[in-house]
């Protein structure tokens, strides 16, 4: 959800992948590189970060480096020598953390997988719209077609 400012509101968005844990800043910092084209390198994220949240420089590079070392990120370096800058590169899409997030959130609410909340939840209040039903066709005829 966004805040009156434009900046998102992660609380609460805390498990991606594999059960690890992102914090709000390390989310934010996601969200940005996602933005970005990647690769990205430190200072592309605190030039975007900044004018968001007066963080400093090293405050950035710590929290990629976290998110290189729980391995949502991929960290390089940019030469041979170890003063070089790194750059990042997400290990995982927006679209697939939405999936593990959502399918977390099912399976700790609903208590079952995303699929049978889905299948579920579309006739719940017989509300689901013909759009929707194309759609979701057109997603069951794919999968069959794999």
């Amino acid at each position: 959800m966004d805040s009156k400012d434009g900046a998102r509101d992660y609380v609460g968005i805390r498990k991606g992948l594999g059960g690890q844990s992102l914090g709000e800043l390390e989310a934010q910092i996601l969200d940005i590189i996602w933005e970005l084209e990647p690769p990205v390198s430190t200072t592309q994220v605190f030039k975007v970060m900044y004018p968001r949240r007066e963080l400093s420089y090293s405050t950035i590079m710590l929290t990629m480096a976290k998110l290189a070392r729980k391995g949502v990120l991929t960290q390089e370096r940019t030469g041979d020598k170890k003063t070089d800058p790194f750059i990042y590169k997400p290990n995982v899409s927006r679209k697939e953390m939405g999936i593990a997030l959502l399918n977390a959130v099912s399976t700790q609410v609903l208590g079952k997988s995303l699929d049978e909340a889905i299948v579920e939840l579309c006739g719940e209040n017989g509300k689901i719209t013909q759009g929707s039903v194309t759609k979701l066709k057109e997603m069951v005829t794919k999968e069959e077609n794999r």
